[in-house]
């Protein structure tokens, strides 16, 4: 299987951190698709099942930035 992988990513524009269309992407299948199977305890991942049975993950692999940097998302079943 393939893994499918959604990288967002600011950028720094007109003087602001701006979310590219990967973050969009990202917030609307969390929203539209997906249920909240369980979290971390640190907070840094959580495990979504999408309406279709794929099971994915969330996590901040720069959470070291403020807000906890851009999100990825990556399918792991």
């Amino acid at each position: 299987m393939n893994k499918k992988v959604i990288i967002g990513k600011w950028i720094f524009k007109e003087n602001k951190m701006i979310a590219d269309s990967n973050c969009g992407i990202i917030e609307s299948m969390i929203k539209n698709e997906f249920v909240k199977l369980k979290s971390s305890e640190d907070g840094w991942t959580t495990r979504y099942k999408r309406n279709d049975g794929e099971i994915w993950e969330l996590s901040y692999p720069e959470n070291h930035l403020q807000g906890g940097g851009p999100p990825k998302l990556i399918q792991i079943k």
